[in-house]
């Protein structure tokens, strides 16, 4: 097995096609003994890869095999591992395509699954949590997330569901069952119904700096990775005002993690159909985390976790050249464009590279940013991390986007304060990922890889602050 085993996880290669069973997705994290067990659907099946770092990956293992096309299990998906009294307990969706419509039978059913060691793993088959059709449709029972409620002293289990008598597509809600001992769960109430989204997929609820936060995922407009804030656990729950998202619309299926210290929210980066920019998203790919917490105003910010900046340790030389506009400055740079575009090379762009710098710019800028994958002065291809202070947004744009069914430009909206911005952008094969003060968005670029990274501004003037250039291990393109 081939894959990718340096900071964007993947237990392979991409490949044309790409079925769905054949990517990782839908991690499901885990932190005992210093170390993070990514549990994640791969081949229908669950397997589990380690890291201490989010850096380096172990080799992947089988966890939980899936069963025969006549059992629950038949794919065995999403749920979420708890310890209890010296034992580890995995609750997982059990799905079964063929049983739908089947009297008696269901689609979806939550099971179990109990470890001493969290590597040898038996399923309980005396367990089985079927939909729980008094409160609930019999369709969506799923993503199983069980944690130790500390205000209520009891075990949560968090349950994708859909309303009993919720409108189409617009029933999701996070139900919530209860449990003394771990094993024996029964209803305590619905959290949270918005009557907006379809389900609430891989949820995940946890307390943070004198709040409560649920997550969840949605899919009915685009995919997407989505936050509440409350007091206390039962809610009412708040959506934040300028921005519920964590990252951009490719970035699905996260969970968090603590290490006792800090929390990471570890999702998966999809992929387009044949490593096309034009093709369609499938489902599952590498593996991206984000450390999150708390900002003043109780929103949660992200930032790239610190063992990942700290493994981009080699300086690479720069070698600033002009290209258009007035340009001034050696270590720190000042351009004047105050109706037009400048731009100034800065490097090349090979391996995985790290991007770090601060931008000053004086009110009325209309844009700044990087312009990454250049081929040439004439700019024959490239991408561009496009901030927009005036619109409050930072977008990713690149030279060959046309109109049709995957056309987007992939963006996050924030505030700007103090016309100042801290970027970081990391650049792997395929991967941009780049973070603007507090707020990420990583998305992909098939269509060109390497060539140059630059600065550029648009109708504005801007300075550029502590800039460099950094290098990671060599290893091949994700």
């Amino acid at each position: 097995m081939k894959g990718n085993n340096y900071i964007f996880y993947t237990p392979e290669n991409q490949y044309p096609g790409m079925p769905h069973g054949e990517m990782c997705g839908d991690i499901m994290p885990f932190y005992r003994d210093g170390r993070f067990i990514l549990f994640f659907l791969y081949k229908y099946c669950i397997y589990a890869v380690e890291t201490e770092d989010f850096v380096h990956y172990g080799d992947c293992r089988l966890v939980l095999q899936n069963g025969s096309p006549t059992q629950q299990d038949w794919h065995a998906a999403t749920g979420s591992v708890c310890y209890h009294n010296g034992l580890f307990y995995f609750y997982y969706t059990g799905f079964c395509e063929g049983n739908r419509g089947e009297e008696g039978k269901y689609e979806q059913a939550v099971l179990r699954a109990v470890s001493e060691d969290l590597y040898t793993w038996e399923k309980d088959r005396e367990f089985f949590f079927c939909p729980d059709e008094r409160y609930f449709k019999g369709l969506h029972w799923r993503d199983p997330h069980v944690f130790w409620n500390e205000e209520m002293k009891k075990f949560c289990m968090l349950v994708t569901a859909e309303e009993k008598e919720g409108a189409y597509l617009r029933g999701g809600c996070s139900a919530v069952y209860v449990s003394e001992d771990i094993r024996n769960w029964s209803y305590y109430k619905t959290i949270y119904k918005p009557g907006i989204f379809p389900t609430h997929e891989c949820q995940d609820a946890f307390r943070m700096g004198g709040s409560w936060y649920l997550t969840f995922s949605t899919y009915n407009r685009q995919w997407e990775t989505r936050y509440r804030m409350a007091e206390h656990f039962e809610g009412p729950w708040e959506t934040p005002e300028l921005d519920d998202l964590f990252d951009g619309r490719e970035f699905y299926a996260a969970k968090t993690v603590t290490d006792g210290k800090d929390r990471y929210l570890v999702g998966w980066q999809s992929i387009r159909r044949d490593c096309r920019d034009d093709g369609k998203f499938v489902w599952g790919g590498n593996v991206v985390v984000h450390r999150i917490f708390p900002r003043e105003d109780k929103t949660l910010g992200v930032a790239m976790p610190e063992a990942i900046r700290r493994s981009f340790n080699r300086q690479i030389p720069l070698r600033p050249k002009p290209v258009r506009g007035q340009w001034t400055g050696q270590e720190t740079w000042f351009c004047r464009c105050e109706n037009e575009f400048g731009w100034m090379q800065l490097g090349e762009l090979a391996g995985t590279v790290l991007f770090e710098g601060t931008a000053e710019w004086e009110e009325g800028t209309r844009a700044l940013g990087l312009m990454i994958h250049t081929d040439g002065e004439k700019l024959r291809t490239w991408c561009q991390l496009r901030l927009e202070p005036g619109r409050g947004r930072v977008v990713m744009e690149r030279y060959d986007q046309t109109d049709g069914d995957q056309f987007y430009s992939p963006e996050r909206r924030l505030r700007f304060s103090s016309n100042r911005a801290e970027i970081k952008l990391l650049v792997s094969g395929n991967i941009m990922q780049a973070y603007v003060n507090d707020t990420a968005l990583t998305t992909r670029c098939y269509g060109v890889l390497d060539g140059g990274i630059g600065l550029f501004a648009e109708c504005g003037c801007v300075t550029w602050k502590g800039v460099r250039l950094l290098a990671g291990e060599e290893r091949e393109h994700v």
